[in-house]
């Protein structure tokens, strides 16, 4: 994997909590980084089967009304959460498979989701664990509740075999560099024992390119639901294991 820093950000969005969290860490990773950044909404149209064709044309002029208001609305809700400029997008593929689709675009994905924590599981949920079995880009993944301020303060990484997590260590000091943050290497120790030892603020973890049953089921998955910081999946190719554990400090902390 090439280490470079974001130049394209894309942060899918549903109006929830979440979801003006990861605006407001994009908006801050995109000023610093000089990035473009690009405010995604996707909603699929539903026509009932047994409409008419009047019906269906009115229903489209509706939609087109709507549509505007749609991202009028994205606009605004994206302005209260960053100052920095972005461009809006509205898909009307599934959530999951707009966010594919306009990844192909984007070098680094920032998208909320609630797990399993919030009161319902919303669409950005169930569709932050498609996005990351699929995807080939970066993918940080903010939930309601997750504070913003200092994202980078304090990052951690992991691996575990058979991934050496050599990119993923130098990826997360690439932005780190940028956010005057401090990076721990914390490689093929247990995730929630070291968060809690080092106190870290956003948790950057190897992920294999491609992905596997096991990694997801064990890992990915698991993390999505439940990690108790910001996690960043770094796609990473299968080495052999190696690397010893040390802490880089770029900037004042």
């Amino acid at each position: 994997m090439e280490i470079t820093t974001p130049k394209h950000i894309l942060v899918p969005v549903d109006f929830g909590d979440a979801s003006s969290r990861a605006i407001r860490a994009a908006g801050a990773l995109a000023w610093r980084c000089d990035a473009v950044l690009r405010l995604l909404h996707a909603e699929p149209p539903d026509v009932p089967a047994y409409f008419t064709h009047d019906q269906i044309d009115a229903m489209h002029a509706q939609r087109e009304r709507m549509r505007a208001q749609c991202d009028d609305y994205l606009g605004r809700f994206g302005r209260q959460h960053t100052s920095h400029p972005f461009a809006t997008v509205l898909d009307e593929q599934s959530p999951a498979d707009a966010i594919l689709h306009h990844a192909d675009w984007a070098d680094l994905i920032v998208m909320g989701t609630h797990g399993r924590h919030g009161p319902r599981r919303w669409w950005l949920g169930s569709v932050a664990e498609r996005v990351l079995r699929e995807t080939r880009r970066p993918l940080l993944i903010m939930r309601a509740g997750d504070g913003d301020d200092g994202l980078f303060k304090r990052v951690l990484v992991h691996a575990s075999a058979p991934l050496a997590g050599d990119d993923t260590l130098r990826y997360a000091r690439a932005l780190a560099d940028r956010l005057g943050g401090e990076v721990v290497d914390g490689r093929y120790e247990p995730i929630e024992a070291s968060i809690k030892r080092t106190g870290s603020t956003l948790l950057a973890v190897a992920a294999p390119q491609p992905r596997d049953a096991a990694w997801l089921s064990n890992i990915g998955e698991p993390l999505i639901r439940f990690s108790t910081v910001p996690t960043l999946f770094v796609p990473e190719p299968r080495a052999a294991a190696g690397g010893s554990s040390t802490t880089a400090h770029s900037g004042d902390v």
